[in-house]
């Protein structure tokens, strides 16, 4: 009986302790927006103190903190909301050897010289379009000797498939790529 009454009462409480500590161990890591916000509130106290908390006056630390934060939010906004560019999505193209298949996944962005051609490209008619005319061009590129080495050239690339689009559309700057890679695939 008493054995019972321990297993009911001990192996609750346990687990309760376990529980407790895995999800002390596995809680997310804080955000880096509250970390900047931390380390400002710290910098703001050794400042006040170094300065004998005179109110009103910034301290020289407090200056470099703020110089230091400001590029990098500048940064995160600015690659955030640039309204020129279009992301396009991600596509598989094999490009065919003789001893090889590789396949080429990218993902795809588009900068536009203005926020009109941005806006026009985002509804779904005309994104549709211009996927397809991607989907055509990257196939094009498949046949060149542009895929067909051993790294690809982005640059390259970017140029060959600007290219093939602006006879289609109107208003391409670049063709960015998210993402770029290549896996071959030796045939049996």
């Amino acid at each position: 009986m008493k054995k019972a009454a321990i297993a009911f009462v001990a192996l609750p409480l346990l687990c309760m302790g376990a529980g407790y500590g895995a999800g002390l161990a596995l809680a997310p890591a804080p955000a880096p927006e509250d970390l900047a916000k931390k380390d400002q509130a710290q910098a703001d106290e050794v400042a006040q103190g170094a300065e004998g908390t005179t109110p009103g006056k910034k301290g020289a630390a407090e200056e470099q903190a703020a110089q230091d934060a400001a590029p990098a939010e500048l940064d995160r906004y600015m690659l955030a909301q640039d309204r020129k560019i279009v992301r396009v999505g991600q596509m598989t193209i094999p490009v065919e050897k003789t001893n090889s298949i590789s396949y080429v996944v990218a993902d795809f962005a588009l900068k536009l010289e203005s926020l009109e051609l941005a806006e026009r490209y985002r509804r779904v008619e005309d994104a549709t379009r211009l996927r397809d005319s991607l989907l055509q061009a990257m196939n094009l590129a498949a046949e060149s000797t542009v895929l067909r080495g051993v790294a690809i050239d982005s640059d390259a690339l970017s140029q060959l498939l600007r290219d093939l689009i602006s006879r289609d559309h109107s208003g391409i700057d670049d063709v960015m790529f998210v993402s770029l890679y290549k896996q071959d695939v030796a045939r049996l």
